[in-house]
């Protein structure tokens, strides 16, 4: 059967509540054709594995948080080749982890290329989706070749019906207990809260990267106003450090108005639009120390053992927060925790305090702390 969804009817991605929106309107009809909406297999966990896929297609963050999975399932099948299948965004991340041998980029906006890489990958003993809610992931998961699959079944979003074995994934609990509860549910043991932190280049000890922006459109009450950034900048300047900001190039116009707030006395490094992810990754692992609110920087910081300094506000600290050492987090002080990954939840006050309430000098502290400053 053929699903001609190209690029003309799946037009780019802007963000990931577009993905969800997109996701049901055009997953969900071509996801009952592929199952029916039914238990169709009934296959057993094979006795061998020699090819392990994994599949994540959004969310840095969460690519992440599959690296102790990662680790678990090489220790358990060694001689094992483990295929990471990805999107666009997480691509980079998903290739740095330790255990992965090769890296497959998917398309979110292109279905059918999606489904005809996934069929001519070949075939896989053990197929895990690490996707809780996309009914992309759930196609590319029926599309697969494998003995055994398996991934969550979420409530409400129709999307468990092509695995062999699934696990109840949970909005109460951290996003790595998760992932631990999908492994254990074929008998593999996963550490929760934690991650498999990668060794700490040699930093620049004059260069700390900062990240005022938010990953997407929806997450816009994440920021940090810019009046507190100009004086974390003049802060770090005071110190001897040079700021490096980075974001994309849909942040250049939010990046010229602070770039005006700061002055040109401020040391800044302007580098918006100008770094690919894999440059990022490169400027990351050679900085002192990253700052950043609940970005995918933030986390690509803890992921590459850098010291963080994280501002979190309305994203929910007990499902998503950094897990790591040389962490430093500073919490809303105000009404916290609404926000998931793609921006669902709307705040219901006229005018959210979640940022506003964090004090510029708490977050001066935690980075002393964080440089190890002398405080005395």
């Amino acid at each position: 059967m053929k699903f001609n969804f190209g690029k003309q009817k799946l037009k780019k991605l802007i963000d990931n509540s577009v993905l969800k929106k997109k996701d049901s309107l055009i997953g969900l009809p071509v996801l009952f054709t592929l199952t029916g909406f039914s238990n169709i297999r009934q296959a057993y966990k094979p006795e061998v594995v020699n090819k392990i896929a994994l599949l994540k297609i959004t969310s840095v963050r969460d690519t992440i948080f599959t690296s102790s999975s990662v680790k678990v399932l090489k220790k358990t099948y060694p001689n094992a080749k483990i295929t990471y299948f990805t999107g666009e965004d997480n691509f980079n991340i998903a290739s740095e982890i330790e255990g992965i041998d090769n890296t497959v980029r998917l398309f979110s906006n292109d279905l059918s290329k999606s489904m005809k890489i996934v069929k001519n990958a070949g075939h896989f003993d053990l197929w895990i989706d690490f996707g809780a809610w996309s009914r992309f992931e759930a196609i590319m998961t029926q599309t697969a070749k494998a003995s055994y699959k398996i991934g969550f079944k979420t409530e409400g979003e129709h999307r468990h019906f092509a695995y062999d074995k699934v696990a109840d994934y949970s909005f109460d609990i951290h996003e790595t207990a998760n992932y631990s509860f999908l492994l254990s549910s074929i008998g593999l043991k996963v550490n929760k809260n934690e991650i498999e932190v990668k060794q700490a280049e040699i930093a620049d000890d004059k260069i700390v990267v900062i990240d005022i922006f938010a990953d997407n459109i929806e997450q816009n009450n994440r920021k940090y106003s810019q009046s507190n950034w100009k004086i974390i900048v003049e802060h770090l300047n005071k110190l001897g450090y040079r700021a490096a900001l980075i974001g994309d190039k849909k942040n250049l116009e939010e990046a010229e108005a602070f770039n005006e707030l700061a002055g040109s006395s401020a040391d800044i490094d302007f580098l918006v639009g100008r770094l690919d992810f894999a440059d990022k990754i490169k400027l990351i692992s050679s900085a002192a120390l990253i700052i950043s609110c609940d970005t995918s920087v933030l986390h690509t910081g803890v992921f590459l053992g850098k010291k963080v300094v994280g501002l979190y506000g309305p994203t929910d600290k007990k499902r998503y927060s950094p897990v790591g050492d040389n962490v430093y987090i500073i919490y809303s002080n105000g009404c916290s925790g609404c926000q998931n990954l793609y921006g669902d939840e709307k705040c219901t006050m006229d005018k959210p305090d979640c940022m506003d309430s964090i004090p510029v000098e708490s977050v001066i502290s935690k980075i002393d702390l964080a440089l190890g400053v002398n405080l005395e």
